[in-house]
């Protein structure tokens, strides 16, 4: 039998949240500034001569740029949703309730540092061990433990449920682990998006083409999207009576989201930021540089 006791203390780990969050808010705001403060005529490529960026370069740039931006953003907005949940009653079934609708976008949040750093490296070829790293953080790893961290707050949730209405003996949490219920159906969810996660870094391993420059933007247009949308959740959990625990529905609706979600993340964080423009080889009617041409 499983513990049948929540696996977090809501007023602690809001709180601690609500730290981490604005220090990484702090991290993504330095950077951003420390990008924005780059000069112009530093080159990007190697090979490329110092002077003004190319289209592709500026391209680069534009979408680094706003990605941290977003990110800074979202890590804002989770830091007030948590510090919400860290000000209320920790034992209220609504702090239960907000820790599953603020996961996603926590989760979505922390992964743009990540990504924007990523995409803010492509340009360099001397950074392809860190990018290669960057791909299963960004393409497997992170996806499924944010996928999981969800799947384990609608476990809280439904243990709660049940040791309302009767003894802890009677709330066995393995029970729960069943395609029918919101947990057992969120650790489904965990398993098939690590194989598509895996499926897509495996596709986009080593692509022939640059990305399209809407998959960066699409990427920075979901950071900043999920928290705005876990506004409007928060805000209806926090009027609602404080024994209000989510239903088992809208459980599942959150999970199937977070979970279409976190694989569109997936596939882009695998497109966007592992392609390097191919080293022009000496060719046959090509003369090195510093090579003298017989005459």
């Amino acid at each position: 039998m499983l513990d049948t006791q929540p696996f977090i203390n809501i007023g602690a780990t809001a709180g601690l949240y609500s730290q981490i969050a604005g220090v990484l808010a702090g991290f993504a705001f330095t950077t951003l500034l420390s990008y924005l403060g780059r000069q112009p005529e530093e080159a990007d490529v190697p090979g490329q001569p110092l002077g003004r960026p190319n289209q592709n370069q500026l391209g680069v740039r534009q979408q680094v740029a706003v990605v941290l931006f977003n990110t800074l953003g979202g890590l804002v907005v989770c830091a007030v949703l948590y510090g919400m949940l860290a000000g209320g009653s920790p034992d209220s079934g609504n702090s239960l309730s907000g820790m599953m609708v603020n996961g996603p976008a926590f989760c979505i949040a922390i992964l743009g540092i990540f990504f924007g750093t990523a995409l803010a490296a492509t340009p360099f070829i001397h950074l392809q061990p860190m990018l290669a790293s960057a791909r299963i953080l960004l393409g497997i790893v992170g996806p499924t433990i944010a996928m999981l961290l969800v799947a384990g707050a609608s476990m809280d949730l439904s243990v709660e449920e049940c040791l309302r209405t009767g003894p802890a003996e009677d709330c066995p949490a393995s029970s729960q682990v069943t395609l029918s219920q919101p947990y057992g159906l969120g650790i489904g969810l965990t398993f098939l998006l690590a194989l598509l996660a895996v499926a897509a870094v495996i596709a986009c391993w080593r692509p022939k083409e640059p990305p399209s420059p809407w998959a960066a933007r699409a990427m920075a247009h979901l950071i900043i999207g999920v928290p705005a949308i876990t506004v409007v959740g928060a805000i209806v959990v926090a009027t609602m009576p404080a024994d209000y625990l989510l239903p088992d529905v809208v459980q599942i609706a959150i999970e199937v989201a977070t979970f279409v979600i976190l694989c569109l993340f997936a596939a882009l964080a695998a497109r966007t930021c592992h392609y390097h423009p191919p080293r022009s080889p000496v060719g046959a009617n090509e003369v090195p540089t510093g090579a003298k041409v017989a005459g």
